[in-house]
């Protein structure tokens, strides 16, 4: 038996890395993923020596570490880009979806400047005009764009600091992997470390109607063969622990024991959570104009149902009392016929708005200028822009499916998402009575309680230290 207190975590982050290499800004998993990440770092008291960080590089054994400072700038330049001053992501208007907020003369370079705002937009527009050159200088950009190539120092080797109780923690996404158990298989029988991973959902093997063919293989393989290997199963709710359990069942696969749901903390990593107000960005709706949606855009989200609530208010009550319907996050997929319905629809005369990927900071402001929020979603893992809506003191209308009452408990109320009368009735009710929104506002901001990162990260840590007590020498 090992006579250390508890085993190193090492931390696999590729997932991470990866999303933010290839998109404009984290999804949820990627967000949960880095948040417990960061809060086991300062559980462990930021020494980094039982909380490391690595990555998968080209074969199965192929693992190094990762330094945690980089990443989190890396992250942080992602979640909150440098944004031109006269840049607009908010479409919508009646100057059809694609409007900007450019002035009269503005050279094509500023133009240039105001669309590609980061440093990884910018590189993947290199990406595109070196396809048109050949694939050398495509290897050539993506060597600048993706993290842990040679234009950064590789890190240490898993193999010659791993102990044998360690453990190879997942908390991400990571099914571009596929050969993914053979490190699995390495890392146990090898290193004799132990492996654990957090479930976030399993909606393409039970929903695949929402999911790309692609994502719905590439899920069923990896979750087929990881899971029979885990050590320890986390999911982000008791719901998609309920799921995980029903599901493994079915497919025959034991689990090592009890999948232990760990809490989701409240808020962003930079914000103190004590409601102060970020900065004001002009280019975002007036404060108190707006319901807000915060979700990428696919069909999961159901931001069709929304679209049909908004048009109906509009016939039945004058314009003036109907607030502008705020969609933020980025488009996703499966959702070119309702891209299509908004813009011939002239987005209902700007009732409806877009702001294309907003950063951390917009989301701030979008969440504390809002009336009240909105989460229609038909399945969820969790719901993060549900906790995150009552954390920032707003009330949400949510979708009564899956995990969403776990994370707005009676706080939020609730509709059927496939019943466009409840959710007219629910959202009617808001804007009917001014009274009752800021009598549930002030109860809101009196009764929710805010879960720190650290609480889901305590929850972890001490699942995966008992993993110790059971390790042969």
């Amino acid at each position: 038996m090992s006579d250390r207190p508890y085993p190193t975590l090492w931390m696999d982050v590729d997932d991470i890395l990866d999303y933010l290499a290839r998109h404009s800004r984290p999804s949820g998993i990627q967000r949960v993923a880095f948040e417990i990440a960061g809060a086991l770092r300062r559980v462990d008291g930021g020494g980094c020596d039982r909380v490391r960080f690595v990555r998968r590089r080209d074969g199965p054994q192929d693992i190094v570490t990762v330094d945690w400072e980089r990443l989190a700038a890396r992250f942080q330049l992602v979640a909150n880009p440098r944004r031109d001053a006269t840049s607009s992501r908010t479409v919508g208007s009646t100057h059809g979806p694609n409007a900007t907020s450019l002035p009269p003369g503005t050279s094509r370079l500023q133009i240039l400047t105001a669309v590609l705002a980061t440093e990884a937009q910018v590189l993947r527009a290199l990406a595109r005009v070196a396809g048109a050159i050949g694939s050398k200088a495509v290897a050539v950009v993506q060597h600048l764009i993706a993290p842990g190539t040679a234009a950064e120092p590789d890190g240490a080797p898993l193999r010659e600091l791993a102990m044998p109780g360690d453990v190879l923690v997942v908390l991400g996404s990571p099914w571009q992997r596929r050969d993914y158990v053979q490190t699995i298989r390495w890392v146990r029988d090898d290193l004799r470390m132990r492996f654990a991973l957090l479930i976030h959902d399993i909606i393409p093997v039970r929903r695949p109607e929402w999911c790309d063919p692609a994502v719905v293989s590439a899920f069923l393989h990896w979750h087929g063969t990881t899971l029979p290997l885990a050590d320890q199963v986390f999911t982000n709710s008791c719901a998609t622990a309920d799921d995980v359990v029903a599901w493994t069942r079915e497919m025959g696969i034991a689990l090592p024991g009890a999948v232990q749901p760990v809490p989701m903390g409240t808020g962003f990593a930079h914000d103190d959570a004590s409601g102060s107000v970020p900065p004001a960005f002009p280019h975002l709706p007036a404060r108190g104009s707006y319901a807000l949606f915060v979700s990428t855009l696919e069909a999961r989200k159901n931001h069709m149902l929304l679209f049909r609530v908004w048009r109906r208010l509009l016939a039945d009550l004058p314009r003036n009392r109907v607030p502008t319907l705020v969609f933020a996050g980025r488009v996703g997929w499966l959702v070119a016929d309702l891209m299509q319905q908004l813009e011939n629809a002239d987005w209902l005369g700007g009732k409806i708005v877009l702001v294309r990927d907003p950063s951390d900071a917009e989301l701030l402001s979008l969440y504390d200028g809002c009336q009240f929020t909105l989460f229609p979603s038909l399945f969820e893992g969790w719901g993060l822009p549900v906790s995150e809506s009552l954390a920032r003191g707003r009330p949400c209308v949510s979708s009564n499916r899956a995990s969403l009452p776990e994370a707005g408990g009676d706080l939020a109320s609730y509709f059927d998402p496939e019943n466009l009368e409840d959710a007219y009735r629910a959202v009617r009710v808001v804007i009917d009575d001014p009274v009752y929104l800021k009598a549930w506002r002030e109860r809101v901001a009196r009764d929710f309680r805010h879960v720190p990162w650290e609480h889901s990260a305590d929850v972890m840590r001490r699942a995966l230290n008992a993993l110790e007590a059971n390790l042969a020498c």
